[in-house]
């Protein structure tokens, strides 16, 4: 063969050979394609080994054993989940399930461990939003961002105070949960954990008007101190001084061998003449006086409306110019010490009954109006004043209790008695 025809018939086998490596080539495609493609068939020099259909089917797509689809549609019935199963055209088994989407694998342990983490993802999306939902605050969130400043609007900053005490024993007790889940057994076996049965209607009164006010506010449906049995408490009720005891206390308190400093003893005489409240009088600052104008400015513990300016009385007015007023407060003591100095004089006695005795000899023997009383006592109701504050039969009982005079009579001697009592006193001063 000569060298045309040698070159020509070599240029027939290259593109023989070119034909049937494209047609190789294709067929390799469309069986990677419709998912014939075996990987665990290994090239062979120049040979590509080619997986042959399994139980193939008359459309051509189903290359998995009918058994695995078995296997997953009865595990999905198993977990009790809604959804269809189906294998696409290039091999890949779907699950479609109106909750959780579609899922794809080969197998069924993939198909499984997709389930079970998407199984997964749902239910903690699902308690993530039932917790976000029905999250309630806990007491003490709820307390410092809604019922706190509610109080302050209303409260003066002594009042606050004393809140806030009782609101921390609450906390430190361990009593700190979200509202919702709090129970009138469980607050109840609280307050009957604390031995003093007054703190008990204290602590009860501060849960009931914060779960009160959520309730009002919507942040919880109930509220669980509806349920509680109210604390008893045997309240003891003020009393007055009677003119003998008055008497009897002020010769005590300035005597010569009074345990009582100095300036406990202008205190207490103080509280006597103002009727304020123990701790109106401790707050009283230099600032608060106005000589000129005879008044007094009296910062109130109670509620706004105690804050109040009241008449600086004569002996008021010469007891704190005898005073040593250099100092920002008055009476710079505490109120421990405050309410121990009245026992170096009685034991008889508390200190809130100087304001008691006060309240009564203003109405009863000094005849004012009881509005003008009430207001210098910064009581918030007339009533107050004068079912809570006003003793006539304890100031003199022998008087009161004498049907053979008249109460012009009776009125006359009382005023003389009080009087004396005012006499002493300036001696004293």
């Amino acid at each position: 063969m000569d060298d045309f025809s040698r070159h020509h018939a070599q240029r027939v086998v290259d593109a023989v050979d070119a034909m049937e490596q494209g047609l190789h080539d294709l067929k390799d495609n469309l069986m990677v394609l419709f998912g014939y493609w075996d990987k665990g068939f290994a090239h062979q020099h120049d040979e590509r080994a080619i997986a042959p259909p399994q139980n193939h089917q008359s459309n051509g797509c189903d290359n998995q054993p009918k058994s695995i689809l078995e296997e997953i549609k009865n595990m999905i019935v198993e977990l009790k989940i809604k959804g269809s199963i189906r294998e696409r055209a290039n091999g890949l088994i779907e699950l479609r399930t109106q909750a959780l989407g579609s899922l794809y694998g080969r197998t069924r342990e993939e198909i499984e461990t997709k389930l079970t983490k998407a199984l997964k993802e749902a239910k903690k999306l699902k308690n993530g939003k039932l917790e976000k939902k029905n999250k309630s605050p806990l007491l003490s969130e709820f307390y410092s961002g809604n019922y706190l400043p509610y109080k302050k609007m209303n409260l003066a900053p002594k009042s606050i105070e004393s809140i806030e005490l009782w609101f921390k024993f609450i906390v430190k007790s361990g009593m700190d949960k979200p509202l919702n889940k709090y129970t009138a057994a469980e607050i109840e076996k609280f307050l009957y954990s604390i031995p003093q049965t007054r703190k008990r209607q204290i602590i009860r009164g501060i849960f009931n008007n914060i779960f009160t006010y959520a309730k009002r506010l919507g942040a919880i449906k109930n509220n669980p101190c509806d349920n509680v049995e109210q604390m008893k408490h045997e309240r003891k009720n003020g009393r007055a001084l009677s003119f003998k005891d008055q008497c009897a206390f002020f010769n005590s308190l300035f005597s010569a061998d009074s345990k009582a400093t100095e300036i406990e003893k202008s205190y207490l005489t103080f509280v006597y003449l103002t009727g304020t409240r123990c701790n109106e009088a401790l707050n009283l600052k230099v600032k608060d006086i106005d000589f000129e104008n005879n008044t007094l400015h009296i910062r109130g513990t109670k509620t706004k409306g105690s804050d109040r300016t009241i008449p600086m009385f004569p002996l008021v007015k010469k007891l704190l110019k005898g005073m040593d007023l250099s100092r920002n407060k008055v009476f710079d003591i505490s109120i421990h010490t405050a309410r121990k100095a009245i026992h170096k004089v009685t034991n008889d006695y508390h200190l809130h009954e100087l304001r008691h005795t006060f309240g009564t000899i203003a109405v009863c023997v000094r005849k004012l109006d009881v509005k003008t009383v009430s207001l210098w006592l910064g009581h918030s109701t007339v009533g107050m004043t004068l079912t809570t504050y006003t003793h006539p039969e304890q100031l003199d009982k022998a008087l009161f209790y004498d049907g053979s005079k008249s109460e012009d009579e009776k009125l006359e001697i009382m005023r003389s008695e009080y009087q004396e009592i005012l006499s002493k006193i300036e001696r004293l001063l």
